[in-house]
């Protein structure tokens, strides 16, 4: 029996640090699940984002009673949501209805998925996963899927990847909650998925497990008409391109420029519309080009990871990245007036010392001309190449997955423990963002690729200051135990 009313929910977790922000994005994986399923006959289906709608616990089991769903679809975003999702999950439950989870960490931590609860798990793409399992009303025989039978797992078979991305239907996103805020610093921002996957092999990233070494692309013209459609809602500031390695092919990315330049100027896409991105800094230090390109289009910021600053330790991670070309990326960018929001990781080499740590957190300071730098603490995903390698050495000290968040430590490394690694996380913090450097260089890119009304926006400046006030005192009192005490930033360092 096929189920009729289906509840799609992404809950109200907290992200280390974008919480400051008031930061909510659309989630596009279940307006997509929506999307597959919204045409089939007799459906009810309801898209519940606690996130946007910042619901408690108590309020979204009263949405969940109010409309009485057969089927509780529930997605992961990052593996630190898993323990609140679960908490939804059992609420669900005991309202009586099946529930259903996917994303990339039930995908890579199937059973222990299942353990906590989940009747169901869709692995890895779920489009027209989902869609079969709504039709049938049950997980037999459908690829894709796990679930428990009689306390034992079942696996069925792996699901193929969709071949011709253009061939998705574009999310539902007239299903989103008309009170929702989705959006940071007072910009109003949508998202877009134009490729799924990557071909590198980052010991400490599961993109590659998720998507078997794959990637996929979206045509051009299939892109633009998607933002052409984002476009037509007059309140969007910024969209944010989702992809993780959206700059694979160069040529692609080109001609999408290329296609938004003349659409702005025929007036079918929003003159003013902007976009952030992720990639690559070896990829854009390469094509110089079409980063100039990617400026002069709108986009604006960029997020990228650094992760180390010695090329032992970019082999050792498997980054297929060196430190001269990552530099080249930071010059096209900067020569583009695009900002650059860069993290590394501490403890990335496992058998780095205090000293070693603090040479990486001075080289960011002093060598890479980064507008925002961040760190963050090598954390062992669940179904990562660096996950196995770690668990079997004896230094993955917990799995309690609330704690995956890259800013608390669940390992220790061959020379440093959990608390070294987190005072030192903070001490980069500290280091970085508090001594204003390179801030007018931030301020004169931003006035370049947004104007000055944007920068001199008074509710973004209040909402800054805060969120820069609140951060700074977790750094400080991390760094140094107190709010109030100051040391001196290398010298006499008070770690562990």
């Amino acid at each position: 029996m096929e189920f009729s009313r289906v509840l799609l929910i992404k809950n109200n977790y907290k992200t280390v640090g974008y919480d400051f922000y008031d930061a909510a994005f659309p989630s596009l994986a279940l307006e997509y699940l929506a999307a597959y399923i919204e045409d089939i006959p007799g459906l009810t289906i309801k898209i519940l984002d606690a996130k946007a709608e910042n619901l408690t616990l108590g309020q979204i089991k009263k949405r969940i009673q109010d409309f009485n769903p057969d089927l509780v679809g529930l997605t992961v975003p990052v593996t630190s949501a898993i323990v609140s999702v679960m908490k939804v999950a059992k609420i669900a439950k005991k309202l009586g209805s099946t529930v259903v989870l996917g994303g990339w960490h039930p995908t890579l931590a199937v059973e222990d998925t299942l353990d906590k609860g989940a009747d169901i798990v869709v692995r890895g793409e779920g489009e027209l996963t989902f869609k079969e399992l709504v039709e049938k009303g049950s997980p037999v025989d459908i690829i894709g899927l796990s679930y428990k039978s009689n306390g034992s797992y079942i696996h069925n078979p792996d699901r193929k990847f969709i071949k011709n991305l253009d061939e998705l239907k574009f999310p539902a996103r007239h299903l989103r909650p008309k009170n929702g805020n989705y959006g940071m610093f007072h910009m109003v921002i949508d998202s877009i998925e134009t490729s799924r996957g990557c071909m590198n092999r980052c010991k400490f990233c599961s993109t590659h497990i998720v998507y078997r070494g794959t990637w996929r692309f979206r045509s051009v013209q299939s892109i633009m008409k998607e933002l052409i459609e984002i476009g037509q809602n007059k309140k969007t500031t910024d969209v944010f391109f989702i992809d993780d390695n959206i700059l694979v092919s160069m040529k692609r990315v080109k001609e999408l420029c290329i296609a938004i330049i003349k659409a702005k100027k025929k007036r079918t896409l929003p003159s003013k519309l902007r976009f952030f991105f992720q990639g690559r800094l070896d990829s854009m230090g390469k094509h110089p080009d079409v980063i100039k390109l990617m400026g002069q289009a709108g986009f604006w910021l960029v997020l990228v990871g650094i992760e180390a600053v010695t090329e032992e330790t970019l082999k050792r991670i498997n980054k297929g990245a060196t430190l001269d070309q990552m530099k080249a990326g930071i010059k096209a960018l900067h020569d583009a007036g695009i900002i650059i929001l860069g993290n590394t990781i501490i403890g990335a080499n496992l058998d780095a010392t205090v000293q070693d740590e603090l040479y990486t957190i001075r080289y960011v300071a002093e060598n890479l001309d980064l507008d925002f730098a961040s760190f963050t603490i090598l954390t062992p995903f669940p179904g990562t190449v660096l996950c196995e390698e770690m668990k079997e050495k004896g230094l993955v000290l917990s799995e309690d997955y609330s704690q995956y968040n890259w800013l608390n430590p669940v390992i220790r490394t061959n020379k440093l423990p959990p608390k070294t690694l987190k005072r030192l996380c903070f001490r980069g913090f500290y280091a970085l963002n508090y001594y204003g450097r390179g801030k007018f260089g931030i301020l004169k890119r931003a006035i370049r690729s947004r104007g000055l009304s944007f920068i001199f926006n008074l509710n973004r400046i209040m909402t800054g200051w805060s969120s820069y006030q609140t951060w700074k005192n977790i750094v400080k009192m991390e760094v140094f135990g107190t709010t109030r005490a100051q040391k001196t930033l290398y010298n006499n360092p008070i770690l562990d």
